[in-house]
Order: structure tokens, then C-alpha cells, then sequence
């Protein structure tokens, strides 16, 4: 009986023993989680826009709809989907999912887990001070979350959100001018 007993008890030992050292381990897994979502916070750009959220995005939709290759995936209207649910005082907010696949596939050759951030999203959301803001993951920080090494691909989507966000972010006045010299350079 006796031999029993110790034999139990080192067996509890060993297992408790071991199941330390596996606590410890997803301790240290989901510490190193937690710094992988605080480095995930960087790359994210914020513009203030000078109209709406309906206005910006539907900017945003009419410039990709002219462009070749580009399309809208979505458009997802955050606000009003909380609203459905009985939320009170959600500000506006809207998501469009938008990208080029032929572009996307070069990144997503190089490093599948790219696909988290394509395609591309622009959030456009009014903040608690009552402006309007648009926010996105600026696409040459992906360099830093996934191995793209040697995808120029990147750096030109990088380029071309980055101008988007400008253009779609305008003063109505000056949003016209860009029109206007959009539809002169056409002409050409």
C-alpha cells in the first residue's frame, strides 16, 4: 500500500511539476501574442477627411470603379449594421474592402499570411470629437508583419493608397479642383 501511495504521489509530483512548465510555456505564448498584437497596431494611418464618412467613401468607390483591374470587394456600413442590432448613439462608420487580385497574388505568392491584410481596407469612422477620419495598415509596413522580401508590388500599393487616402480625405472645394485637373490630364 505504501508503495502505492509514494508512487502516486511522485507521479502527481511529476505531473504537477509538468504541468508548471506547461503553464509557464502558454504564459510566455500568449505574452509573446501580446506583443505581436501591439506591434500589429503599428502601420496603421490616420487622415482626418473633410467630409462625411458617406461622402468619403462613396469618393472612394467612384475612383476605384474608374480604375482598371481595381474593384470593391465590399462595402460595410458599420454603423448602420450596430444600429439594426438596437445600439444607441453609434457614430457613422464605413469599411470598403477593395484591391487589384493580380497585385495582391505577388504578395500573397511571397507570404500567404498576407491575405489577414488584403485585400486592402480603408475605414472611414467619425471620432469621439466629431470628426471624420479615415484609417488603413499602410501596405509597406506588411514588410514588417510577413516575408516580402523583393515584392516591389508592395511599395507601389503602398504609393497608390497612400495617394487614394489623399485624394478621397479633400475639402469638397478642393476635391473639385482635383476633378477638374483629372478630367484636363484626360483630355490629354
Amino acid at each position: 500500500m505504501k508503495k502505492i501511495n509514494i508512487i502516486s504521489l511522485l507521479v502527481a509530483v511529476f505531473l504537477l511539476s509538468g504541468y508548471k512548465t506547461i503553464q509557464n510555456t502558454t504564459s510566455l505564448e500568449v505574452n509573446n501574442n501580446k506583443s505581436a498584437i501591439q506591434e500589429a497596431d503599428f502601420g496603421i494611418i490616420t487622415k482626418r477627411s473633410f467630409v462625411d464618412v458617406k461622402t468619403t467613401m462613396d469618393r472612394l468607390e467612384k475612383i476605384i470603379s474608374k480604375k482598371e483591374g481595381i474593384r470593391v470587394f465590399i462595402r460595410i456600413n458599420h454603423a448602420e449594421n450596430s444600429r439594426n442590432t438596437g445600439a444607441e448613439n453609434v457614430g457613422d462608420s464605413e469599411l470598403i474592402i477593395f484591391g487589384n487580385p493580380k497585385v495582391g497574388l505577388k504578395m500573397l505568392s511571397k507570404d500567404p499570411r498576407a491575405g489577414l491584410d488584403l485585400p486592402l481596407k480603408i475605414l472611414a469612422y467619425e471620432g469621439k470629437d466629431g470628426k471624420v477620419y479615415i484609417s488603413y495598415r499602410d501596405v509597406s509596413y506588411y514588410g514588417k508583419i510577413y516575408n516580402l522580401e523583393g515584392c516591389k508590388a508592395q511599395d507601389k500599393m503602398s504609393a497608390a493608397i497612400n495617394k487614394l487616402s489623399d485624394i478621397i480625405t479633400k475639402s469638397p472645394k478642393d476635391f473639385k479642383i482635383f476633378l477638374e485637373q483629372a478630367k484636363a490630364k484626360a483630355k490629354d
